[in-house]
């Protein structure tokens, strides 16, 4: 899938309060269904601790103790950011599955604009109408029209960052590289070694990593140095000349 960000979608710095996205064109239809829902993730590791040993070196007791270990992966890191889909939802799924999708493992939206006129707040959208839902820092994006399907609403597009606080909300979502907001671009590339790293003289810096057939993933920077952070990330069809989002 072409990334409909390009360089025009690659600016979000920390003192920049507008995004500019480039606009994408509609071609196709699409019929995708939702995949099964993940189960809840959790990991339980077992450590053997060693003998207590005295003073002069002879072990007290050979027994060993068990210790149980739970840790939790946050449940938003089923939402895989990927560049055909996010999580198990594709591109091209009614909106309604999507958002169901969604809710089932953050809960309901902190907003949803409903189905509004494709030039909005969300900037110059493919299609007539355009709908997007808010989770903290996570936006989906849903329209009439985009590469995937024509002339039905469906799910098109999704925005992680940037920030709106101390830390991202919800904490989890990343590229199946992991790849996520605070990354630098020395990890970006550690895990995505093909990603494409730049810095326009207009839009900014920012990094593109392509998966082919799977879509692009695109990313903005806030320097294109090895320490540069991520402050946003971005999959699918987007709108040009964003605005504020909601």
């Amino acid at each position: 899938m072409t990334s409909l960000f390009g360089r025009v979608s690659r600016v979000i710095a920390p003192c920049v309060l507008t995004l500019i996205i480039a606009a994408c064109g509609a071609d196709g239809g699409g019929s995708d269904t939702l995949a099964p829902l993940p189960t809840n993730v959790s990991t339980t590791a077992a450590s053997t601790l060693a003998p207590m040993v005295t003073t002069t070196g002879v072990p007290e007791s050979t027994t060993t103790t068990m210790l149980d270990v739970t840790t939790t992966v946050p449940v938003a890191a089923k939402l895989v950011l990927r560049g055909d889909s996010l999580g198990d939802v594709r591109f091209g799924v009614d909106a309604e599955g999507a958002i169901a999708y969604v809710e089932s493992l953050l809960g309901n939206p902190d907003s949803d604009s409903g189905y509004v006129d494709s030039t909005s707040e969300f900037g110059m959208c493919p299609g007539a109408q355009v709908r997007g839902v808010r989770w903290g820092d996570l936006l989906l994006l849903f329209g009439d029209e985009s590469e995937v399907a024509s002339g039905r609403l469906h799910f098109y597009g999704w925005r992680y960052g940037p920030v709106g606080a101390a830390m991202p909300e919800p904490v989890g979502p990343a590229t199946e590289g992991g790849v996520t907001l605070g990354s630098t671009v020395n990890e970006v590339l550690a895990v995505h070694p093909g990603a494409d790293v730049y810095n326009d003289d207009v839009f900014g810096a920012g990094f593109d990593v392509d998966f082919g057939s799977r879509g692009l993933v695109s990313g903005s920077l806030s320097n294109d140095a090895p320490n540069g952070v991520t402050l946003a990330l971005f999959g699918g069809v987007t709108c040009g000349e964003w605005a504020s989002g909601i």
